[in-house]
């Protein structure tokens, strides 16, 4: 494939195999598609719009110089999204004692939806009270409820970008539902939860 329209219809695996084959349109491709998602993403984890920008064009520069060295993937939202996390906890940390344990920084949740996707379900007020709550969980629960539910990771998936054992994962999810579910009436949790699936 020579442009980066002919690609919206193609697997991970084939824009993935002619990246790594020299395609430059597969290259535009992915970083067109993919790095609105990063920055999502990465600005949750390190409120820093520069770090999170240079982290970004860091890891693109990478892949691109590396390439020949790269394997395959099937997923290539959850290989950018896993090898930027490492990236931007490194960056925010270089010079300091740090285990990687995201729990000692901070990951805030913000909805972005049109004013009709949310609200014809829920009130205003409720909206507000479900994001203040979900804002209060621990940096490890937010972010693996993110992962889940806002950009649908599996959770072997999810386990990857994260670090940690798939089970680990269930366990870290489970808890913030839970959680969720002792401090909000139970019918605003499970719909938001049906809404953004």
């Amino acid at each position: 494939m020579n442009s980066p329209f002919l690609y919206h219809q193609a697997t991970d695996g084939q824009i993935w195999d002619d990246f790594l084959h020299g395609s430059k349109a597969a290259y535009s491709f992915m970083y067109e598609k993919y790095a609105p998602v990063l920055y999502n993403y990465g600005y949750k984890i390190a409120q820093n719009r520069q770090v999170v920008e240079d982290c970004i064009q860091d890891l693109f520069l990478t892949i691109l110089e590396s390439r020949e060295r790269l394997g395959r993937t099937d997923s290539i939202k959850f290989y950018l999204m896993r090898s930027l996390r490492r990236d931007i906890v490194r960056k925010l940390t270089s010079g300091q004692r740090f285990n990687g344990d995201l729990d000692t920084l901070d990951f805030t949740i913000e909805f972005y939806y049109e004013p009709t996707w949310l609200d014809a379900q829920i009130s205003e007020e409720q909206s507000t009270l479900l994001l203040r709550e979900l804002n209060s969980l621990p940096a490890r629960q937010k972010e693996a409820l993110f992962l889940k539910y806002f950009d649908n990771l599996s959770y072997e998936q999810i386990a990857g970008v994260m670090g940690i054992e798939q089970t680990s994962a269930y366990k870290i999810i489970y808890k913030a539902i839970a959680s969720l579910q002792k401090r909000m009436p139970i019918h605003i949790v499970l719909l938001f939860l049906a809404l953004i699936r």
